[in-house]
């Protein structure tokens, strides 16, 4: 396996992009020359394997006119990395209003969502900024070409996945940016939520010199280790409870355990709101639901012994065969039906194979069914374990962020209390993790350090990346 420093380190062909040095390039090139003309540093350039430019609008109502770059990047036949860059019309193409033409002067990078990229810049366009996204080698939110037949590692699609394309990414849209104005960006800002704070995280910890602001929200960025956790839920409802999807843990008994927790902690924060506060308080036991307890719901709604032992098993998370901790569970008053429902989430069950890298493997994968708490046969420890000796280094983003601070980055996290998809404990963590490394001796909160450039906001009763708790049904 490569190691991670030689992993998206490639910037072949980028020193030979560089602007006109000649004043006719003071106010930049044109749009359809940046795809015709080898002097702007794409056309016939060995790292571009091919590139169009053309003028062309945002979507309805906008309607903003930019010129919109894509170009595949490879330095290898098997490497295929789209990126598209929408540049704000310089002065050249008639473009006003901004910095540079229609342009402000800052660049935003967009991240993708699950195994997919992101193409789309109209967001980032419509607000003046040069907008740039990726397809990270792929189409399509596909995890399973990461294991190939015979159980092997993926390493092309694994890699630029994770990190080459959205480096790629970065520099290219600068560079392009830089040629397109005949001046170099004033500030560079990544912009994205669950797979794309995962991409925001990493940037700020493998290219912190080239950003200097990140909005990184429910970040996806200990990969391995959460999308194997999104599989406990399932394994304790078929260990414990019997239960094998499609006929989990029924959802309407899963939604009255939730509203008896919220109900159960509502009131610690002082306020009744239908909203639990801070979840890490929160102890309800699921007992208190099982049928014929007292306050328990009615017969359809309250739940068995053993189902009330699998939910209790759901919200504490996973363990290994000595009872200690390997990862989050879901907060109590977050929804179950995403993870926990009829059907397993896909990502999750891809995971598994990432984990095991199973030489019998051939998708749709159904060994997940064989997996138990604690054994007999292969345990969740077992995957887990697997996982994190397999893969886990290149798949989890859990570096500092020394060249970010020392580059005067700024970082801020939104996090839902109830994210029902990436349990929010893990950027927690992750966030105390790093107070404790910039923490100054004259600190006494022991966070000032890390605030000065990297704060996390916590939202109670919200999902994953903005969606309220409790509006989410089966299947959505």
């Amino acid at each position: 396996m490569r190691t991670l420093a030689s992993v998206g380190a490639s910037v072949l062909g980028l020193a030979a992009m560089t602007p006109f040095s000649s004043s006719a390039n003071a106010a930049g090139a044109t749009c359809a020359a940046l795809a015709t003309d080898s002097a702007f540093g794409l056309k016939n350039n060995p790292a571009i394997k091919s590139v169009t430019a053309v003028i062309t609008t945002t979507a309805a109502p906008a309607s903003i006119r930019y010129c919109n770059v894509t170009l595949v990047y490879g330095t290898k036949p098997e490497q295929n990395i789209t990126i598209a860059v929408g540049l704000p019309l310089n002065v050249a193409d008639g473009g006003s209003g901004g910095e540079h033409g229609a342009w402000n002067g800052r660049t935003e990078g967009l991240g993708g969502g699950g195994c997919a990229g992101n193409l789309n810049v109209d967001a980032a366009v419509n607000g003046g900024y040069v907008g740039s996204g990726t397809d990270g080698g792929h189409s399509g939110g596909d995890c399973t070409p990461g294991v190939n037949a015979g159980g092997t590692y993926n390493l092309e699609f694994i890699e630029d996945f994770f990190r080459v394309g959205i480096k790629q990414q970065i520099l290219w849209s600068k560079a392009v940016a830089h040629t397109y104005y005949g001046s170099r960006p004033d500030y560079n800002y990544w912009n994205g939520c669950s797979t794309g704070g995962r991409q925001g995280y990493l940037l700020a910890q493998e290219l912190g010199e080239e950003l200097e602001g990140v909005l990184a929200s429910a970040p996806a960025m200990f990969w391995t280790r959460f999308q194997t956790a999104q599989m406990w839920g399932q394994i304790a409802m078929h260990d414990l409870a019997g239960e094998l999807p499609p006929s989990s843990i029924p959802t309407a008994k899963l939604q009255a355990v939730q509203q008896s927790a919220i109900a159960a902690c509502d009131a610690k924060d002082g306020v009744v709101d239908g909203i639990i506060d801070d979840p890490r308080v929160c102890h309800f036991d699921a007992k208190a639901n099982v049928c014929g307890q007292p306050g328990a719901p009615a017969i359809g709604l309250c739940l068995t012994s053993a189902e009330a032992a699998a939910v209790n098993k759901v919200w504490d998370g996973p363990r290994n065969k000595k009872g200690e901790r390997i990862w989050f569970g879901l907060d109590r008053g977050s929804d179950f039906p995403i993870l926990d429902g009829p059907t397993p989430f896909p990502l999750g069950v891809t995971q598994f194979e990432w984990d095991l890298k199973d030489t019998t493997y051939s998708p749709p994968s159904t060994k997940w069914q064989t997996v138990t708490l604690e054994g007999p046969g292969l345990s969740y420890a077992d995957v887990a374990q697997a996982g994190s000796r397999n893969i886990a280094d290149v798949t989890d983003t859990f570096g500092d962020l020394d060249t970010f601070k020392a580059h005067r980055g700024k970082m801020m996290t939104f996090v839902g209390s109830n994210d029902q998809f990436i349990y929010p404990r893990g950027v927690l963590n992750y966030y105390r993790q790093m107070a404790e490394r910039y923490r100054d001796r004259r600190d006494d909160t022991g966070f000032e350090g890390v605030r000065d450039f990297y704060r996390l906001y916590r939202a109670p009763g919200v999902g994953h990346c903005g969606i309220p708790a409790g509006v989410l049904g089966p299947g959505t």
